[in-house]
C-alpha cells in the first residue's frame, strides 16, 4: 500500500469516526434530515387544498410524509431566575434534537414537532413531572429576547403542549414572569407516543395548529412574510419544568410566503 492510499484510508477512517462520535452524542439526530440552526430561513409548506388530515391535527396522517422536515438542536435553557439552577440534574444539561414541519392551508396554519423519548411521563405531581413543548413566536421583531419575550413592546405568542393535558394552551409573554394565559384559546392539538422495542427509539409526536386569522393582537400574524419563531421541550424524566428546560438559542425564521386572509 502506497503512503497516499494509507493516508486517504486513515483520513476516512477518522472522518468516519467524528461522525460516528457525533451520532452517539445525540443518538436521535437523523444525519439524512437538514439540520437548521438559529437565524436560519426555511419556506411553509403548502397542504394542497383537496387533500385533509383524517382528523384535524393528527400527528401520523401520511400528508406529513409529503412535508419537508426540519431538525434542530435544544440547549438547556439559560436559568432566568437563581433558583432555576438547582434544578438541573446531570441528565438534563445535554442537548438533544426537536425535529419539526410548518405547513398551511388557505386557511390553517400547522407545526408538527416529533421528538425522542424514552418514557412516556404524563403524570404531574409533587414528585413526577409531565413532558412537554412549545412553540414561540416574536410578535415584534427578531430583536426579541428568545427568553419569554422582551416587555410589553416586544411580546412573543407561545403554543405550550403538555403531556398531562394533552391540549395546547395558547399564551402570551413580555419577560420572566409575564406569561399569561390569553382569552382566545384559538389552538388546538393532538399527540401521539410511539414505543418503539428499542426504549432509546420512542418518540412524541404532537401537532399544533391555529385559523391563520389572528384573533387578537396577542397572536401571531402569518400575514407579515417572516416570523422568528423558537422552540423549547421539557422530559418529565429529567425532572425538567418551569425554565428548566431545552431550547433553540435565538430565532429561526419561518418564510410564510406572504399569506394573506383571502389566499
Amino acid at each position: 500500500m502506497t503512503l497516499r492510499s494509507m493516508l486517504r484510508s486513515s483520513l476516512a477512517l477518522a472522518l468516519s469516526f467524528t461522525a460516528t462520535t457525533a451520532l452517539a452524542e445525540h443518538p436521535e439526530a437523523n444525519p439524512n434530515v437538514l439540520e437548521i440552526k438559529p437565524g436560519d430561513t426555511i419556506k411553509v409548506a403548502r397542504l394542497p387544498e383537496q387533500i385533509y388530515l383524517r382528523s384535524q391535527n393528527d400527528p401520523d396522517d401520511l400528508i406529513w410524509q409529503r412535508i419537508p422536515t426540519y431538525r434542530t438542536h435544544v440547549l438547556p435553557a439559560p436559568p432566568v431566575h437563581p433558583s432555576v439552577g438547582l434544578r438541573f440534574d446531570e441528565g438534563a444539561m445535554r442537548g438533544k434534537h426537536l425535529y419539526f414541519q410548518v405547513a398551511r392551508t388557505s386557511e390553517r396554519f400547522y407545526v408538527r414537532l416529533h421528538w425522542k423519548d424514552e418514557s412516556e411521563d404524563r403524570a404531574s405531581t409533587v414528585d413526577q413531572f409531565s413532558d412537554g413543548v412549545a412553540i414561540q413566536y416574536a410578535l415584534n421583531g427578531t430583536d426579541t429576547s428568545y427568553m419569554m419575550g422582551s416587555g410589553p413592546e416586544k411580546p412573543v405568542n407561545i403554543w405550550y403542549w403538555r403531556a398531562d393535558k394533552n391540549q395546547p394552551e395558547n399564551l402570551a409573554a413580555g419577560g420572566f414572569g409575564s406569561t399569561t394565559l390569553l382569552p382566545e384559546q384559538s389552538v388546538t392539538g393532538d399527540s401521539l407516543y410511539v414505543s418503539e422495542q428499542i426504549a432509546l427509539d420512542n418518540e412524541w409526536q404532537v401537532v399544533m395548529s391555529r385559523p391563520l386569522e389572528a384573533a387578537s393582537e396577542h397572536e401571531v400574524s402569518f400575514e407579515g412574510g417572516i416570523v422568528p419563531v423558537s422552540f423549547a421541550t421539557w422530559q418529565g424524566n429529567d425532572n425538567e419544568r418551569d425554565g428548566n428546560k431545552r431550547v433553540t438559542h435565538t430565532w429561526i425564521l419561518l418564510d410564510t410566503g406572504e399569506i394573506a386572509s383571502g389566499d
